[in-house]
């Protein structure tokens, strides 16, 4: 139905993302962040700044200024849903 109006799918789709979350969604795992590395390579270094300066990474495992950027597969990841409770939780370090 989109494609007979001519309404074009968000860009994060296009680009092969599986939702479409803000840009740097600390929910995502590895090989998302590894593709928002690609995207969005200020989004990525603004995320790895901020990182460091509250002590925590998002992804657990390492932190983002350390991540090898060969690691992950966005098609293998899980994220969790957005929505209001998602704004509420993560609102204040997100944007």
């Amino acid at each position: 139905m989109l494609e007979r109006l001519d309404i074009k799918r968000p860009l994060m789709y296009e680009l092969g993302f599986r939702n479409n979350n803000c840009v740097g969604c600390v929910k995502g795992g590895v090989g998302y962040w590894n593709m928002i590395r690609r995207h969005f390579t200020e989004r990525f270094y603004e995320m790895a700044v901020l990182e460091r300066e509250i002590g925590a990474t998002c992804i657990k495992e390492v932190y983002l200024d350390e991540l090898d950027p060969e690691r992950g597969r966005i098609e293998d990841e899980m994220m969790g849903e957005c929505g209001i409770l998602c704004e509420i939780a993560y609102g204040n370090i997100v944007g």
